[in-house]
């Protein structure tokens, strides 16, 4: 498409997707609870269906999985859509502006759950194959694989994929669900670090306990946890689960190439913090350890009593949850089996369950399919998109690259505030915008591809 028509066609896209995204925002679906899943994944199934796809949805594990396909023209390629309708649980209420399920539209955004992550930007897409479809401009086969169950892991989407690997066939699969890059440049992105994500018990006696009659006799879980704890990873961020860092893959020479070129603002990435220092590291870039380097945070502790005041006790049992960051060639099975033998020896006493696990993906940078898609985000935005090897999170990336064996790109719309996953979740209209116009040039670019 010409700059012109471009920008005009977006635009009327653009306001059909604007009252499409309030009303799918306005579906509280939150895998975490289980809550409206059946009724996201019909609000999905109609929208697709509205913008001229055929559609099915696959049940029988987990959360409904909505499918929707249209048949490429003779020798065009077709590209994968993945996206999904579930969203984070809207905690804490009283730190919203305005309500999370209402996708309130005020000063140039659409604020509530699920506005950026992922609702807004799967309606990019399907706005723009709607429009293509409209003005018989669809030269490309697409499928949209959309799921509810991303929040919470996508514990049975490579199952499904697996079952349905003729029907998802494709050349390429694109995923949009993150953050521009920090600068608010578009960014092209070839992979994903994994997920492992545990609980840690200690258990002690069968009911909290006076700590002056029975403590020094009673079983102390939080202090067995702390050191537990203590004996996984040193002060310094380290792991020191034996064999974590052996099959760790460092970045290419391409990649690391990548990475340098990446601008990172540290003063900015202060003033969002709101630190007056990083901690120190200085062996690497510190873009390498969002892309390149695993980590292992404690993203939940809990014992005793926690309110105002004295309760002078020896908790029963204590608990946390550790959110594990993979790369490259490490697996979940592996990690877990190395933590679960080191906690063994340490002490056997602390049970530990798996409750999400998600393999790290990497497609390479010189597929064949990234120079078109580099081409259209150019054409779309005006500029040359950062290529960025990594994402520091966790998508399902893995079903495609491993599951159906094809290449994956992220190509993400959100802005860089989009406060996916925290209060105040937003979408901003100019973010729409350039979703749109960047799926309709990649189709653009893609039907031309051979």
């Amino acid at each position: 498409m010409n700059t012109d028509d471009l920008e005009s066609t977006a635009e009327r896209a653009l306001a059909r997707v604007i009252p499409a995204l309030q009303e799918f925002v306005g579906v509280a679906s939150i895998s975490a609870r289980g809550e409206l899943l059946e009724e996201g994944a019909a609000l999905c199934a109609q929208l697709l269906r509205q913008a001229g796809l055929t559609v099915e949805t696959w049940r029988g594990r987990g959360a409904p999985v909505v499918y929707a396909w249209r048949e490429p023209p003779p020798s065009a390629p077709t590209i994968l859509f993945y996206g999904h309708y579930d969203v984070q649980p809207p905690e804490p209420l009283d730190a919203w502006q305005s309500p999370p399920f209402e996708g309130v539209l005020r000063e140039g955004a659409i604020y509530g759950r699920g506005a950026g992550d992922n609702k807004g930007q799967l309606l990019a897409h399907i706005a723009a194959v709607q429009t293509l479809i409209e003005t018989g401009r669809l030269g490309v086969g697409v499928k949209f694989l959309v799921e509810g169950e991303e929040e919470i892991g996508s514990p049975h989407l490579a199952q499904v994929a697996s079952e349905h690997r003729q029907q998802l066939t494709a050349d390429l699969a694109l995923t949009s669900d993150a953050p521009v890059h920090d600068d608010d440049q578009a960014v092209i992105i070839f992979g994903v670090r994994g997920l492992l994500y545990l609980q840690l018990d200690v258990r002690g006696a069968d009911r909290d306990l006076h700590s002056g009659n029975r403590g020094g006799l009673a079983p102390t879980p939080a202090w067995d946890l702390v050191h537990a704890l203590s004996s996984l990873r040193d002060e310094a961020g380290h792991v020191l689960v034996p064999g974590f860092y052996d099959p760790v893959r460092e970045p290419t020479p391409e990649e690391a190439a990548m990475l340098r070129q990446l601008p990172f603002d540290r003063d900015r990435m202060l003033e969002e913090l709101g630190l007056d220092r990083l901690p120190g590291r200085s062996e690497h870039h510190p873009w390498e350890f969002l892309m390149f380097r695993p980590t292992f945070n404690i993203s939940g502790l809990r014992s005793g009593y926690g309110g105002p005041g004295a309760k002078t006790i020896v908790p029963c049992q204590a608990s946390c949850k550790l959110d594990i960051r993979l790369v490259a060639d490490q697996r979940p099975d592996s990690v877990l089996a190395a933590l679960r033998e080191h906690l063994a020896r340490h002490d056997p006493r602390v049970q530990v369950t798996e409750i999400a696990a998600v393999p790290p993906s990497a497609t390479a940078p010189d597929t064949p399919l990234a120079a078109p898609v580099i081409e259209a985000v150019t054409r779309a935005t005006g500029t040359r998109p950062w290529l960025r090897p990594r994402l520091g999170g966790t998508t399902p990336d893995y079903v495609f690259t491993e599951v159906l064996g094809m290449p994956s790109l992220l190509v993400p719309y959100g802005p860089p505030d989009m406060n996916h996953h925290a209060p105040n979740e937003k979408m901003t209209l100019r973010a729409l915008r350039r979703g749109i116009a960047c799926s309709l040039e990649i189709c653009a670019q893609l039907a031309g591809w051979s």
